[in-house]
C-alpha cells in the first residue's frame, strides 16, 4: 500500500512539474513572440520550433493559417480556432489535447495574441504552441522518477529494517516462551540468553529480568516448601522413633540397674558410664517427642566444660572401639563460658563428631572463640570428603550418601545451630573435611 500511494503521489508530482516545466517554456515563447517586430513567416517559426523543441501555426483574426511547422489536415484547421478562444495566456489552464492529422503525433496546444496584430505585416494574429505529447509524457516520467525513486528506496530501507527488528523480536519473545514454559515445568536454573535479558535494555529485556525475578522467587518458594514437607516429614518419623526408643531405653536402664544391685557393683565406674548414656539418651529421645508434637523443651544453659565432658563420654569409647584416632583441643578461657542450652548443643556436636568418625580414622575437634560471644567447634577428618551431588543440599533432610544413613544428622546441626543463634558450614581444605559450628555465648 505504502508502494501504491508513493507511486500515485510521484506520477502526481511528476505531472505537476511537467506542467509547469510546460508553462515556462510557453511564458518564454509568448513574451518572445507577442510583441516581436520581426515578421512570423514560416522560416522564422521553423527556426524558433527547433530551437524551442515544439510546433508553432500563426493565425489571422478570422482564424485562418498564415504558416505552420507542422502539417495540417482538414479536420484540424477547423479545430484551431476553438483552440484560440479556449487557451490564451491570461486564461492559461490545461493545454488543449491536438492532433494535426489522424496519423499523427498527439499534441497538447496553447495559444496566445499577437500585440497591435492590425498593425503586422505578417497579419499574424495569435499563435498556436504545440507541445508533442511524447515529449509531456517523457519530462512527466523524468519528473516522477526521482521522488518515486526516493519513496521506494525508503520503504525498501524500512521494510528491511523493519522485518529485521520484527525477526528478532519475535526469537526474543519466543525465546522468553520457551523460559516460561521451563519454570513452568519446573525448570528454574536453565537462564535466559544475553539477547533476551540484561544486555538489552528496552520492554523484552525488562520483561526477561522479571522472568528471571520470578524463576528465582519460585525456586526459593519451591525449596522452602520441600524444605516444610520434609521437616513435617522429620517430625512424623522422630515421633515414631522416639516412642519405640523411649521404651527401649527405658528398660535398657532398668536392667544395669537391676543387674548392678544384684552383683553388688552400683559404684562401678563403667557402670555409672553407661547409666549416665541411656539417661543422656533418654533425654535426647524426650526432646524428640516434644519437636514432633510441635513443642520447644525448655532451655538448660550449661558450661562448656560439662556440655563437651558429655560429648567426650559419649563418643570416646566409640572411637576407641573403633581404633579411631579422636583429639580435643579446649580453649581453657571457655570452659567456664555458659551455652544457652546444653542438650542441643551437644546433640549437634555429637552428630559432627560421630560423622566424622564413622569415614576417617583421625578426626580432631578444637573448642576456641572467633570473636567474642561467639563459640565455636571444629570438627576435622582426614576421610573422602562429600560427595559432589549432595554437596549443596548437604544439610536437607534425608540426604545422605551413607546405604544405611536416613540423612537426619546433619538437619539436626543446622536446626540447633539456628536456634542457638549461629550456623554450620563445611569445606574441604588440603584433603581433609573441615566443619564449622557456630553458636553464641550466654552472658
Amino acid at each position: 500500500m505504502a508502494a501504491v500511494l508513493v507511486a500515485v503521489a510521484s506520477y502526481e508530482l511528476g505531472s505537476r512539474r511537467a506542467m509547469k516545466d510546460l508553462r515556462s517554456r510557453f511564458d518564454a515563447i509568448e513574451s518572445t513572440l507577442s510583441d516581436s517586430n520581426f515578421p512570423l513567416n514560416s522560416m522564422v517559426l521553423e527556426s524558433l520550433a527547433e530551437l524551442t523543441q515544439t510546433e508553432l501555426i500563426g493565425l489571422t483574426e478570422t482564424g485562418n493559417v498564415t504558416t505552420s511547422t507542422v502539417s495540417l489536415g482538414g479536420g484540424a484547421r477547423e479545430q484551431l480556432p476553438e483552440l484560440v478562444v479556449r487557451g490564451g495566456s491570461e486564461a492559461a489552464g490545461t493545454p488543449v489535447l491536438f492532433a494535426p492529422d489522424e496519423d499523427a503525433q498527439h499534441y497538447r496546444a496553447w495559444s496566445f495574441d499577437t500585440v497591435e496584430s492590425r498593425l503586422r505585416q505578417d497579419r499574424v494574429a495569435s499563435v498556436v504552441v504545440l507541445f508533442a505529447e511524447e515529449q509531456v509524457e517523457a519530462s512527466r516520467r523524468n519528473a516522477a522518477l526521482l521522488p518515486l525513486a526516493t519513496g521506494l528506496s525508503t520503504i525498501v530501507a524500512l521494510s528491511s529494517l523493519t522485518l529485521w527488528l520484527t525477526t528478532r523480536l519475535v526469537r526474543r519473545i519466543g525465546k522468553l516462551q520457551r523460559r516460561v514454559e521451563a519454570v513452568a515445568g519446573g525448570d528454574f536454573d536453565s537462564p535466559l540468553s544475553d539477547d533476551v535479558s540484561d544486555d538489552v535494555a528496552d520492554e523484552i529485556g525488562v520483561l526477561g529480568d522479571t522472568v528471571e525475578s520470578m524463576a528465582d522467587q519460585l525456586q526459593q518458594l519451591w525449596k522452602q516448601i520441600n524444605r516444610q514437607q520434609s521437616q513435617k516429614l522429620l517430625h512424623q518419623i522422630a515421633g515414631g522413633m522416639a516412642h519405640q526408643l523411649r521404651n527401649s531405653l527405658t528398660g535398657a536402664r532398668m536392667a544395669i540397674e537391676l543387674h548392678a544391685q544384684e552383683r553388688g557393683i552400683e559404684d562401678d565406674e563403667g557402670i555409672r558410664v553407661a547409666i549416665h548414656q541411656i539417661e543422656l539418651s533418654e533425654d535426647y529421645v524426650r526432646r524428640l517427642l516434644l519437636v514432633a508434637s510441635g513443642r520447644q523443651d525448655k532451655d538448660r544453659p550449661a558450661s562448656v566444660r560439662t556440655s563437651l565432658d558429655d560429648v567426650r563420654t559419649s563418643l570416646s569409647p566409640i572411637a576407641k572401639h573403633l581404633r579411631i584416632d579422636l583429639t580435643w583441643e579446649l580453649d581453657e578461657s571457655l570452659a567456664e563460658s555458659m551455652i544457652q542450652d546444653g542438650p542441643t548443643w551437644v546433640a549437634a556436636v555429637t552428630n559432627l563428631i560421630h560423622n566424622a568418625i564413622q569415614v576417617s580414622d583421625h578426626v580432631t575437634v578444637k573448642v576456641r572463640s572467633p570473636q567474642q560471644e561467639m563459640l565455636r567447634v571444629t570438627v576435622t577428618d582426614n576421610g573422602p570428603g562429600v560427595p559432589d551431588d549432595i554437596a549443596e543440599s548437604l544439610f536437607e533432610p534425608f540426604v545422605t550418601s551413607k546405604p544405611e544413613g536416613m540423612g537426619l544428622g546433619l538437619p539436626v546441626v543446622q536446626r540447633s545451630a539456628e536456634y542457638l543463634g549461629g550456623s554450620v558450614r563445611w569445606r574441604r581444605e588440603n584433603d581433609m573435611t573441615v566443619f564449622e559450628l557456630d553458636t553464641l555465648l550466654q552472658n
